[in-house]
């Protein structure tokens, strides 16, 4: 007897990672997951972290494809496998980010930011704000706010891995793999030029991050969205006050209570959706189903015992 089975292909180990040159000379390794016809997605993963950091958050790819999301991210300067060139700092990104995207044929991209990134976004808005379709901004860095030292350069360097580490109390130990990944994440960002290569593009890194304050967002009409837990207290709500001062055409705040550093995992569900139809809808659980309904339906079901955010999250979780 024959058994027709169903795989004749490859699945994918995480997104696939493509490099090229673009006008500036400059080599850059990018990730492109989804359909070309999708609506575009430039995504800027945390501080320090590799362009493949983005399969952190592919615990819902399912639902990123049926809402028809694709995903580019350009790997930053001495990051990962990107080598280090002193002379490329956020306007240079900015201009090989968006020459990447004139060599896709994208003319128009949303633009997500979470942590670390944020900064990187603020400056490839900036640079061509006419092709911002909107702008998400999730518990993200803005600048060197009073109330917000960077880690230490050598620190971070010597132990990467503990950048990811979330207490016992976060949602993100519901994903499955996920803390073992994270290990892998910092690892790769840190080290996949050799172990013994200065952590050049992890220091020039935070000296901006220091030193660089957010460019002028004001020509920035696209809609603007921003996510944060009031409790976050690595990025506080003082950079949600920032970015919410900066940007002219904020549209949604989505203030989590009680949550922390972990918004853009626990809620990337609704980021999706946000990207997808502009703050039109709100993802939700309802009887052990996901669902995608107005912010009316929303309040409604939320009030009779509906949760935010994929049904993964109820079904999952098991109170302490």
């Amino acid at each position: 007897m024959t058994r027709v089975l169903r795989q004749v292909a490859f699945d994918p180990l995480g997104p696939q990672v493509h490099t090229t040159t673009v006008p500036s000379g400059r080599k850059v390794r990018y990730i492109d997951e989804g359909d070309p016809e999708w609506t575009p997605l430039v995504w800027f993963g945390g501080g320090g972290t590799s362009v493949r950091a983005f399969r952190l958050l592919e615990f819902a790819r399912t639902l990123r494809e049926e809402l028809r999301v694709r995903v580019i991210s350009v790997e930053r300067n001495g990051l990962g496998e990107t080598p280090f060139d002193p002379t490329a700092g956020y306007p240079e990104y900015a201009a090989d980010v968006w020459a990447l995207l004139d060599q896709m044929g994208i003319g128009e991209a949303s633009l997500m930011a979470i942590s670390g990134g944020g900064p990187y976004a603020a400056h490839v808005a900036a640079a061509a704000s006419a092709r911002v379709r909107s702008l998400h901004v999730a518990c993200a860095f803005s600048e060197l706010l009073g109330e917000s030292p960077v880690p230490p350069l050598m620190e971070i360097a010597a132990d990467p891995v503990a950048w990811w580490r979330y207490p016992p109390s976060s949602p993100v130990h519901l994903v499955p793999g996920f803390i073992e990944s994270t290990v892998e994440e910092g690892t790769v960002a840190r080290f996949a030029l050799g172990r013994d290569v200065p952590p050049e593009g992890l220091a020039q890194a935070i000296a901006l991050l220091e030193t660089e304050p957010l460019p002028d967002l004001s020509g920035v009409e696209a809609p603007a969205f921003l996510y944060w837990g009031s409790d976050d207290p690595l990025v506080t709500t003082a950079h949600l006050t920032r970015w919410r001062g900066a940007l002219p055409n904020v549209i949604h705040v989505r203030l989590y209570e009680g949550e922390g550093h972990d918004v853009q995992y626990r809620h990337w569900d609704q980021i999706l959706a946000d990207i997808a139809t502009l703050g039109e809808s709100v993802v939700v659980s309802h009887a052990g189903a996901t669902l995608l309904v107005d912010e009316a339906e929303a309040a409604r079901l939320l009030a009779t015992g509906a949760t935010l955010g994929l049904a993964a999250w109820v079904s999952l979780w098991t109170p302490a």
